[in-house]
């Protein structure tokens, strides 16, 4: 207890001595509002055990079980760098066995306690961020005991403007009387705000300014704006010294329609559409596309949409693609225009497999005359066979390849080929078959589907194909 209040009276005694005989910035009355948590634990831990086992203890540092606590400080500024404050704190807590006596273990109760403190700061006042030391004596009253403490600690002070702060603490709170059992810390956080106890504030005494005469600037066209500011400073003008002919707001060297009163660029717009009568092919109504409504938004505007409900495309007058055979392929897409088909085709129908046989049949079964290019006459009626598809279906394309075995010269393999592949088409478009409807090739003997080494594979190169597709 003696070396306790040595310790806070030897303090108090070097500061005011060290700022006696200077010239002080003292700090204002504040009012503060403090936060804190009061460990009447930890203390007890090391007094009774080793250092070492009471800071491998989980819980040493956790704030859960600690005492919330509140309250209320004044302080004043003694000197440049020493401060007063009286604290005011209470709390509602169980307190532990190794800090209050027996006969009040395990009872909640509330305890209020009073202090007052000094603390020594590092900087001046106006520092914004200030440590500082703490001494000082408290009382406190804990369930059923009254107790006298000294606070040692440090802290940091934080200052900003329009006379605010923050205090930071962390108290040791040595016991000196008997009433408590232990020691115990508090660590504390503080906002605090001038308080002008008791002053009046002096009100300034008016004084009646020396009239002066006003000097006024150069206004060379005497239009009330004076050059410095008069952005047409040789013309006579309103907007800024500048001449408005249609009084609309906007000078006439920025107005794109001077003679029209207007809120757009100085021009009318009638439908506040944001585009300008001169310009609005629409002017009463009101629209996003050179100021026409575009319901749809297909940028063909409504007066020129002969599908205003459906987004399309311009070249259709707004409306979508066309589909003439309505089988889900558009115009533009479909190789069958105006004969339903299926997607997977191109939008032509589907070639029935009865089709495709007919005309493989037929390819199987055209003959010439030895190196000719005459068909014979048993071949008329498996190429008759393929008039009739074609008729029946006029969609319908035809391409025909004719190839030859490796006998003779490539050349010459080519010749006969391509004359054998004419001869073919020729039939048909003699049968009323349209020319644009036959596509027909050569290809010799580059594409054997046998071996030239044998007669057999030798004629099977030496054959027509023919496909349909549209």
């Amino acid at each position: 207890m003696n070396q306790t209040l040595l310790l806070t009276a030897a303090l108090l005694l070097f500061v005011i001595s060290a700022d006696a005989q200077q010239p002080t910035s003292k700090k204002q009355e504040l009012l503060s509002y403090n936060i804190s948590l009061s460990d009447y634990e930890l203390p007890g831990y090391i007094k009774d055990s080793a250092s070492n086992k009471t800071f491998n203890r989980n819980d040493w540092h956790k704030a859960g079980r600690m005492s919330l606590c509140i309250g209320v400080s004044y302080w004043r500024g003694l000197t440049d760098k020493l401060d007063f404050s009286g604290n005011l704190t209470g709390t509602f807590s169980n307190f532990p066995s190794n800090f209050v006596k027996d006969d009040t273990i395990g009872q909640a109760g509330f305890s209020t306690q009073l202090d007052g403190l000094l603390h020594l700061r590092a900087f001046k006042e106006t520092s914004p961020v200030n440590p500082f030391l703490t001494a000082g004596i408290g009382m406190g009253y804990f369930p059923g005991q009254f107790a006298i403490y000294a606070p040692l600690g440090a802290g940091l002070q934080f200052r900003f403007k329009q006379g605010a702060y923050l205090f930071t603490q962390a108290q040791w709170r040595k016991k000196i009387s008997s009433g408590i059992n232990n020691d115990y810390l508090h660590y504390s956080i503080s906002f605090a705000q001038d308080f002008p106890f008791g002053k009046k504030k002096v009100k300034d005494i008016p004084v009646d300014p020396i009239p002066v005469e006003p000097v006024l600037p150069p206004d060379a066209d005497g239009d009330g704006f004076a050059d410095a500011n008069d952005l047409c400073p040789a013309v006579k003008g309103t907007v800024n010294g500048c001449p408005d002919s249609d009084g609309d707001g906007v000078a006439d060297k920025d107005d794109k329609c001077p003679n029209d009163k207007g809120t757009l660029n100085g021009c009318p717009d009638s439908d506040n559409d944001g585009v300008a009568d001169k310009d609005d092919q629409c002017p009463n109504d009101k629209g996003t596309l050179n100021g026409c409504p575009d319901s749809d938004n297909d940028a063909v505007a409504d007066k020129d949409d002969q599908c205003k409900d459906v987004a399309g495309l311009q070249r259709y007058n707004g409306c979508p693609i066309p589909d003439s055979d309505k089988d889900g392929v558009n115009d533009e897409q479909d190789k069958c225009p105006n004969e339903a088909g299926i997607l997977a085709n191109n939008g032509c129908p589907e070639i029935k497999q009865e089709v495709k046989q007919k005309i493989e049949f037929a390819a199987k079964n055209i003959f010439f005359q030895f190196a000719s290019d005459v068909i014979l006459k048993k071949s008329y009626a498996s190429l008759n066979e393929v008039v009739t598809v074609l008729q029946q279906n006029p969609s319908l394309k035809l391409s025909i390849s004719a190839h030859a075995d490796n006998l003779g010269t490539p050349d010459r393999n080519l010749m006969w080929s391509e004359r054998r592949a004419k001869a073919v088409a020729d039939y048909f478009i003699s049968k009323g078959i349209a020319a644009d409807r036959i596509m027909y090739k050569g290809y010799g003997d580059t594409q054997p589907i046998a071996s030239n080494k044998t007669a057999k594979g030798r004629a099977a190169n030496r054959r027509v194909e023919m496909k349909v597709d549209y």
